[in-house]
């Protein structure tokens, strides 16, 4: 027999875009997988801070592909491509704006260091990218469900 759980939530203990806005620090581990005594605080993915990052960033290349664009019908050799290095680039910032504080470093923590840092550590940005869109990082079970 099938055992199914009955939820009493309310909408609250669903809003993950809130519960995404508190920070969630986690060990930095080595490419060999030990530790190293660094922690990054994190935002979630779905806070209102990375989701507008996210936003700002997209517009700001959907308009700049629109100039481009225009650009092209007016001109034969004018190319019109995002390039690879402008997608790195985007997950770069978009690592980036989830770091909110850090231990074990010793420079002090600071927005544009953040970017600094996963622009030169590309397995530091994956694992920011990676614990930031875990969600059960920061939704807390519920006591409600029987």
């Amino acid at each position: 027999m099938i055992m199914t759980k009955i939820a009493n939530l309310s909408l609250a203990d669903l809003d993950a875009r809130k519960a995404s806005e508190g920070a969630f620090e986690f060990e930095y581990l080595q490419p060999d997988g030990e530790t190293s005594g660094v922690f990054f605080s994190v935002l979630g993915g779905q806070s209102k801070i990375v989701q507008d990052e996210a936003n700002r960033l997209i517009n700001e290349r959907r308009r700049k592909e629109a100039v481009q664009a225009a650009q092209a019908k007016t001109s034969r050799n004018t190319e019109t491509y995002t390039s690879v290095e402008n997608d790195v680039e985007f997950g770069q910032r978009l690592a980036a704006v989830r770091v909110v504080g850090w231990r074990g470093i010793k420079e002090t923590f600071s927005p544009e260091l953040a970017l600094a840092l996963c622009r030169s550590n590309q397995d530091i940005a994956s694992q920011v990218l990676e614990r930031s869109n875990d969600m059960a990082n920061f939704m807390k079970p519920s006591s409600s469900i029987s």
